[in-house]
């Protein structure tokens, strides 16, 4: 169960971050946005991810790591439950969102799936014991998380 809350927070926070910063830009650009919204979408994207990452800890064979060697096979997995929740949210238009047409809501997918690959990345390098640097990383003096 620990490993299951683990993968599946480390996910949410993840998403909630990158899609957050995605949509609270448009802030900036349109009056029509507010930090309500964005959080309201940035929440419910990160959701999406959160439950597919807990349905790959109970189905371990959905991943890229039997046709990629880590650590990008992590980043890409990253990569696509981000695209596929920021597709899901973009879609359909959810929480009054933009109305965006199918193209929109991929470009946002695979831009902030981009981003999710590249946090997992320093997540990895920040990780002792995780590649692609094992022997560094972030250790807590004293106690456990």
């Amino acid at each position: 169960m620990k490993t299951l809350l683990y993968a599946a927070a480390t996910a949410f926070l993840r998403s909630f971050g990158v899609t957050f910063l995605a949509f609270a830009v448009g802030i900036l650009g349109a009056t029509n946005h507010d930090a309500a919204l964005a959080l309201s979408i940035s929440a419910l994207c990160a959701s999406i991810v959160a439950g597919l990452r807990a349905v790959q800890v109970f189905v371990p064979q959905l991943t890229f790591a039997g046709v990629l060697p880590q650590p990008w096979a992590a980043w890409l997995d990253a990569a696509v439950r981000q695209f596929v929740g920021a597709f899901v949210v973009g879609v359909t238009g959810w929480l009054a969102a933009p109305n965006w047409q199918a193209w929109h809501a991929a470009v946002l997918g695979i831009l902030t799936g981009a981003a999710v690959a590249a946090a997992r990345a320093v997540q990895g390098l920040l990780t002792p014991g995780e590649a692609p640097s094992a022997g560094t990383g972030v250790r807590l003096s004293g106690g456990r998380l």
